[in-house]
């Protein structure tokens, strides 16, 4: 039966079905070869998508929407110029740094992405940077969407490894700052090559009037945050208060939004979490037959047999993980994998938590590589510019993120020190 499953679903991959599409499809052909009513791959379908905690998708997906249209980009990129700008290469330290803020607000790497190439490489550009270098640099910094809460990626892994969502928003701050140090430590390095200007002199007036232009934007991530730690909100009602309170900041305060702009901003909603809970949907019947199929037990002992020291089964799953970030979609690698992975962790007493964030570190790297790398895409779409130029700029902030996830991996403490510290 998991033969049947695999083939049927790489065979649909090759020939361009959609990854949903290919995981719904093997999995029904794989129920009906074995004589199992096709009802069963019905109720499973239902309930791989009838769970609370996925309500939370949307909402943070809404959320993130109304911020992006309410301009909130802009004026966070504001204020990181004003605070890093000065510096060599500042115009580039600016994106990333603004990356690191947005990505506490909307979650979403394609989101941030697109919002850096929009705003940013044009300014890059009249600054004398090459504009395949801002398009590489949007994209390799949409990478810390995902890592830095609130994150939908990290909804779906807290769903599947049953941990907490609270803890794994707090675990994933540090990392994402390893890795936005690690590309601004490759900016400063090109900088000194390449003879990058700063974006002009600091000034402690202008940096305070720039904060408080962003402070109503900076102030979510904080909620998120305090809401989970004082326990006032469950993780989806988190999710509903900031899609509120974007909501109101856009329309009330900033008085960016319209009324008009609110259907726009609903569909829009509604299309990415569609893609997003279709696979999950999809994925249930797929990943019972492989359950059914004992892949987890075979997998223990697979890699049981080649180490049992948890720092080689780690760099193992690393290397496996890149590659298959390569070839497929984000959402659907974790759906398969992680019941597979599961019993494999527990036997090598290897923290959940923990290993969700490195987990997630994979994932957001296969977006910036080829042939899948979507990122790649959204900033070559905005930009114009070829992949070819593209990842000539892109290929030393690769080995700067691989260098972070090699750190991330092997110091856990990066990871799980602040869950602590703020008692989860």
């Amino acid at each position: 039966m998991v033969t049947t499953l695999l083939i049927t679903c790489g065979v649909l991959l090759v020939v361009g079905a959609p990854i949903w599409v290919a995981m719904a499809g093997s999995a029904l052909l794989a129920i009906f070869v074995e004589g199992i009513p096709l009802t069963v791959a019905a109720q499973r379908i239902v309930a791989g998508a009838q769970s609370f905690p996925l309500l939370a998708i949307p909402l943070f997906t809404l959320a993130g929407s109304l911020m992006n249209a309410s301009g909130i980009s802009e004026r966070l990129f504001s204020f990181t110029k004003a605070l890093v700008g000065h510096i060599r290469g500042g115009p580039a330290h600016t994106l990333v740094v603004g990356e690191v803020f947005l990505s506490g607000i909307s979650g979403s790497s394609v989101a941030d992405t697109a919002a850096a190439a929009r705003v940013f490489v044009p300014q890059l550009e009249k600054m004398g940077y090459p504009r395949a270098f801002g398009a590489a640099l949007s994209a390799v910094a949409g990478t810390l969407g995902p890592i830095i809460p609130p994150s939908i990626l990290m909804v779906v892994y807290a769903w599947q490894a049953n941990v907490s969502l609270g803890k794994l928003f707090v675990a994933g701050i540090v990392p994402g700052l390893v890795m936005a140090g690690c590309i601004m430590a490759t900016i400063a390095i090109l900088a000194l090559k390449r003879d990058f200007k700063a974006a002009g002199a600091f000034s402690l007036s202008n940096l305070w009037k720039e904060f408080e232009y962003a402070s109503l934007a900076l102030l979510m991530p904080v909620l998120i945050i305090v809401g989970f730690r004082a326990g006032l909100f469950t993780a989806t009602e988190i999710a509903g208060v900031a899609a509120a309170y974007s909501l109101v900041v856009g329309m009330f305060v900033y008085r960016s939004i319209k009324l008009a702009d609110l259907p726009a901003i609903l569909i829009g909603t509604a299309r990415e979490t569609a893609v997003i809970l279709a696979i999950v949907a999809a994925a249930s019947p797929f990943s019972w037959i492989l359950a059914v199929g004992q892949a987890p037990q075979l997998v223990t002992a697979f890699v049981s047999s080649i180490s049992t020291d948890p720092l080689v089964v780690l760099l193992i799953l690393n290397i496996a993980l890149l590659i298959a970030g390569m070839f497929m979609e984000t959402v659907a690698i974790m759906i398969i994998l992680v019941p597979i992975l599961l019993p494999l962790l527990t036997s090598l007493q290897i923290d959940l938590v923990h290993f969700g964030i490195v987990l997630l570190v994979n994932l957001v790297i296969g977006q910036i590589t080829p042939p899948v790398g979507v990122l790649c895409f959204v900033a070559m779409a905005i930009t114009r510019v070829k992949l070819g130029a593209l990842f000539r700029e892109l290929w030393p902030f690769l080995i700067a993120l691989v260098v972070a996830l090699v750190i991330i991996t092997y110091l856990p403490a990066l990871s799980l020190w602040l869950p602590h510290v703020a008692g989860f």
